[in-house]
């Protein structure tokens, strides 16, 4: 019952944030809504006639399945709200199931199931966002909970089966059988790894990179290894990287998951624990990735402080035993609520300010009229110029070609592109910019709300047809740059 009363709670705070606006806080949920509408017309958004003008996405439809699914059952504009919310909240569950095999206390693992659901990494950045990620975290750690329970027969089935919903689901797989790897390796080196876990570890390794591999194998062998950061344009990879601090990796993780997790760490890491070993594996993992910058800062935060809150159990469990050993014994329940309301302090006060950042930061009523205008006043063959940040809605609500968008794969000189569009924004050369606009086959620019206007606003070939907030301007098709020899 503790269980389903926290689920519901978490259920409930991230709903009430999530409809204080009608729409989402990134446009990479658009191209998902994008998918389903097409899978519900019966069709996939493989080859996308409106992004970059036209190209190929290729990313598992498995996730935009489901939710076409629940749409047959509820509206969708209801089912894109809620479903992915129901999944990211079902993360209380694994959470709580690994929690209790470490510390074997049911309070102590409520509560690490109720801090872990609000670490700042993973609810800011899912409350309101339709993307495969809310799905494929408690995923993670569902799986992690079944391994630990390996080699019981009926959880020897449900490790596979749910492995094989996983690597289909996210690349996030990959993380999960290298921390299985890694573990592998630790239990090898201490002599305490039953048969069945190396068998079943590098099966699971193995049929992962396969699945992978298979599915993304068009990728691989058009971009190499630039595949693993997505093809981000080169200048706005090494931006993402330089903008985190010490302060900003503790604000996304939590004062009291990481302080707690790591000193858990420090002490069980090497001890002959099941659950602890594995824990420190995917700490691992995700601390290397990050360092080598071989996952997004927003993932790799998610799955340090879940797991190192799930290790702060364990710290809370090490301290109760402390406290009663103590002549302050009598009043262990008032420290350790005093403790645990502290804890949740800690990730409560940073949901609040960066949940309140996301919505402030969420396309407006006002962006989405004047989109949905363009709509109607445009033609359809338009091509519109934004920001790639800002590229996915307008293929989604403008439902018109974009120039570029923030899903690089497969786009050819994406970093000539990337650079041409900011140009744009930029240079104060009116033949400069026509010169773009015609390179792309553009009508259209947009500025967005917050962003600097464009200093050829007032010339003669571009002309502003919105001038409110979201700023729009159309290009005169007699503008053209000519070679005079």
């Amino acid at each position: 019952m503790g269980v389903i009363a926290v689920f519901l709670l978490i259920l409930a705070i991230r709903l009430f944030a999530a409809f204080q606006t009608p729409y989402y806080s990134s446009d990479e949920s658009y191209l998902h809504i994008r998918a389903v509408e097409n899978l519900l017309e019966g069709k996939l958004l493989w080859n996308d006639p409106l992004g970059y003008g036209g190209r190929t996405l290729i990313m598992s439809p498995l996730f935009d399945a489901i939710l076409a699914l629940c749409s047959l059952i509820m509206p969708i504009s209801l089912a894109l709200k809620i479903i992915p919310n129901i999944f990211a909240s079902l993360l209380v569950i694994p959470a709580f199931l690994i929690s209790y095999r470490i510390t074997k206390t049911t309070w102590i693992s409520l509560s690490s199931a109720l801090l872990a659901s609000l670490v700042p990494a993973f609810f800011s950045n899912t409350f309101n966002q339709t993307i495969p990620l809310t799905l494929a975290i408690p995923t993670f750690f569902f799986l992690a909970y079944a391994w630990l329970r390996v080699p019981e027969k009926p959880w020897v089935i449900i490790f596979l089966s749910l492995l094989l919903f996983f690597v289909f689901l996210h690349p996030l797989s990959i993380i999960f059988v290298l921390a299985i790897g890694v573990y592998i390796i630790f239990t090898a080196l201490e002599q305490n790894a039953t048969t069945a876990e190396y068998e079943l570890g590098l099966f699971s390794i193995f049929f992962a990179l396969w699945a992978q591999f298979l599915l993304y194998k068009k990728l691989i062998l058009f971009h190499g290894l630039s595949v693993i950061w997505q093809n981000i344009p080169k200048e706005l990879l090494s931006g993402f990287y330089s903008q985190i601090t010490m302060w900003g990796a503790i604000w996304q993780i939590g004062i009291a998951p990481l302080t707690g997790g790591t000193f858990a760490l420090y002490k069980t890491a090497f001890k002959k624990q099941k659950e602890t070993q594995l824990l420190f594996s995917i700490t691992l993992v995700s601390i290397i990735m990050l360092w080598f910058k071989l996952i997004d800062l927003k993932t790799g935060f998610m799955l340090l402080g879940i797991t190192l809150t799930l290790l702060f159990a364990q710290r809370t469990s090490y301290f109760v035993k402390f406290i009663l050993e103590t002549k302050i014994a009598k009043y262990c329940p008032v420290i350790m609520t005093i403790l645990l309301i502290s804890a949740l302090s800690t990730v409560v006060y940073p949901d609040y300010i960066d949940t309140k950042k996301q919505l402030e930061n969420t396309i407006t009523q006002e962006e989405v009229s004047v989109l949905m205008d363009l709509r109607n006043e445009t033609n359809q063959n338009a091509t519109i110029i934004a920001p790639p940040e800002y590229g996915n809605y307008i293929t989604a609500l403008e439902q018109r070609k974009n120039v570029i968008d923030d899903y690089y794969l497969l786009s050819p000189e994406v970093n000539e592109r990337y650079k041409d569009v900011m140009r744009l924004y930029k240079t104060s050369f009116e033949t400069e910019a026509v010169e773009l606009f015609d390179k792309y086959s553009a009508t259209h620019l947009i500025v967005p709300p917050g962003m600097k206007d464009i200093k050829y606003s007032d010339s003669r070939c571009f002309k502003r047809i919105h001038a409110t907030n979201i700023r729009v301007y159309e290009k005169d098709p007699n503008c053209r740059v000519k070679v005079v020899t």
